[in-house]
């Protein structure tokens, strides 16, 4: 069985002040070094990818043997389409693969990557959520794995849902050796479309902010030589 541990250095009450004053907050070395190394594995070697991109309201997934079966003029053609429409609404388009609803489905089961799934819906992680939000109420989280390659991106949005009543958003980073030329930052805006702060992709650190929040994923560059890899979930009431 995987296991993951967070780093027994991090004290959730001391960094709740921080984090309630500000809205966010960056925490290096999140998890054990040991365990950093099992996370980073599991993003590694994950062959089960879907491109996640929407239309409009509308949400869809392609899985990576579809997507790239396409034509490169085919594939040309549809991403000449996402840049469009990002250039007059909420757009996105990245590779995923969202554990907590393939689990509910049935899909892979067994898979090592659900293991994540179990960390973050166990009494000891919602328990330093819980601590560190200092929102007692939490109840689970949900869990996703994401792949960003070159061209990919999240335009500016707020984490609103219309049925999940979310608390807080994590961002596990797990991308090691990323230059800062190469885009991919998780960026928070004030109320004119300023960035007030922007979050480096990085190895072991994870990133939390409150909801709502205005931010992005900008987009990692063309010239980027490595893929910009997470997880990520909502802690939900």
């Amino acid at each position: 069985m995987i296991t993951f541990d967070i780093n027994p250095r991090h004290d959730p009450e001391s960094l709740r002040a921080e984090l309630s004053s500000t809205g966010r907050l960056q925490i290096p070395e999140f998890v054990t070094g040991d365990s950093a190394k099992r996370l980073h594995t599991l993003l590694r070697d994950h062959n089960h990818w879907y491109l996640t991109y929407n239309e409009g309201s509308e949400n869809y997934e392609s899985s990576e043997s579809q997507y790239k079966s396409l034509p490169p003029q085919q594939q040309h053609r549809f991403m000449g389409n996402i840049y469009r429409r990002a250039s007059s609404g909420f757009q996105y388009v990245f590779w995923q693969y969202y554990i907590s609803q393939a689990i509910k489905q049935g899909e892979n089961s067994g898979h090592p990557m659900h293991a994540v799934d179990d960390w973050v819906t166990g009494d000891k992680f919602l328990g330093f959520m819980r601590t560190l939000t200092g929102q007692s109420d939490i109840r689970t989280s949900d869990s996703y794995a994401s792949w960003y390659s070159p061209g990919h991106f999240l335009t500016k949005h707020a984490d609103r849902h219309p049925s999940h009543d979310r608390v807080a958003a994590w961002v596990l980073s797990m991308t090691p050796e990323w230059d800062e030329n190469w885009g991919g930052h998780l960026a928070f805006y004030d109320d004119r479309g300023n960035i007030t702060e922007a979050f480096k992709p990085a190895f072991n650190t994870l990133n939390i902010f409150l909801i709502p929040v205005d931010h992005a994923v900008q987009m990692v560059a063309p010239f980027a030589a490595k893929p910009r890899t997470s997880f990520l979930g909502w802690l939900l009431r």
